[in-house]
């Protein structure tokens, strides 16, 4: 692997892997200097197929933000792989996700350390849903895609944090030249995608997509091999907004 596309997986490895992380602080002005400094962590994405979920597979029944979530489907987008410790399908309350955080900030000297964590108080924070999808690839949405997985994080907090959450973690993206644009969500203005460049020569993909609905900002990170299923990923974003009506509330 060339050393630009070395730095593309380590950027890209380190943003999947604190996706949870990276919305909620992010939501604070931290972003930029996140994924900035992600180039300097080590190792690469690690790939493994998805295992399409058994026919007939039953869901939880899901109240309040876990309920807005998109479905698994057995004939598209299946259960995914676990989201670090969470599992595939989480729910958290705000003080768990908040606490989450303030820990991911360990690193900080005190008084950055400090201030962050009067900002993440500041944002109110009252649930995150996470769910986790896979699709072993196929003709799907009018192009022909590979194996990939995709996460979708719901966090519910402060209206005008999730708004500037939203803008801060696409003006990040547009900041790096690692991403390019990615495709439009119909219907949704404030919501933007990035991914690696069409003319990349790496096999694998990499997605991230960030938007604010009422009260929820939704970040979603997708991985796949190529020909990678951007049109999948985006429809499937759609839907997930369409769900949120703009109070943020499950219609």
């Amino acid at each position: 692997m060339s050393g630009q596309g070395t730095r593309r997986g380590r950027v890209a490895a380190a943003a999947a892997g604190g996706l949870l992380m990276a919305v909620v602080v992010g939501a604070v002005g931290y972003t930029v200097d996140t994924v900035k400094d992600a180039d300097r962590a080590s190792g690469a994405p690690v790939w493994t197929p998805p295992t399409a979920s058994a026919e007939g597979e039953k869901e939880k029944p899901a109240t309040g933000l876990a309920g807005a979530l998109v479905p698994y489907r057995s004939d598209g987008w299946t259960r995914g792989p676990d989201l670090g410790e969470f599992g595939a399908d989480v729910a958290l309350s705000g003080a768990h996700a908040a606490a989450l955080t303030k820990e991911s900030l360990s690193d900080l000297p005190r008084s950055q350390r400090k201030e962050m964590e009067k900002e993440i108080d500041r944002l109110h924070i009252t649930g995150v849903a996470m769910r986790s999808y896979a699709t072993t690839g196929g003709f799907h949405n009018g192009e022909q895609t590979g194996a990939a997985t995709l996460s979708i994080v719901l966090t519910r907090m402060n209206q005008g944090a999730a708004r500037s959450g939203a803008s801060g973690r696409n003006k990040a993206f547009e900041a790096l030249d690692v991403f390019e644009a990615g495709p439009k969500i119909k219907g949704h203005e404030n919501a933007r995608c990035y991914r690696l460049p069409g003319e990349s020569d790496e096999e694998f993909d990499i997605m991230f997509c960030t938007a604010s609905q009422g009260d929820v900002l939704v970040s979603a990170a997708a991985e796949g091999v190529r020909p990678f299923g951007a049109k999948g990923v985006a429809a499937l974003l759609t839907e997930q907004l369409d769900r949120l009506d703009g109070t943020g509330a499950a219609v």
